[in-house]
């Protein structure tokens, strides 16, 4: 249960930053370069917060945990 609820809360913030991230590349109708708004793109809370929920997100996809403690007695 731990892991579907890790699982969809990374999902969602992926989605959310990178939905803010995206947004960001209208600067370019403004004038700034690609340069630019690469740097300011990585510089954001919003990278972190990506990259911590799609380290999340994998470890809870490939990591492999028992599916019962070994003390646990039926």
């Amino acid at each position: 249960m731990t892991r579907l609820f890790l699982f969809l809360i990374s999902y969602g913030l992926i989605v959310i930053t990178v939905s803010n991230m995206i947004f960001y590349f209208n600067y370019i109708t403004l004038g700034y370069s690609w340069k630019q708004i690469f740097v300011f793109i990585l510089t954001t809370g919003d990278f972190i917060l990506f990259s911590f929920s799609v380290i999340t997100l994998l470890l809870t996809v490939f990591v492999r945990v028992p599916s019962r403690l070994p003390f646990y007695e039926e």
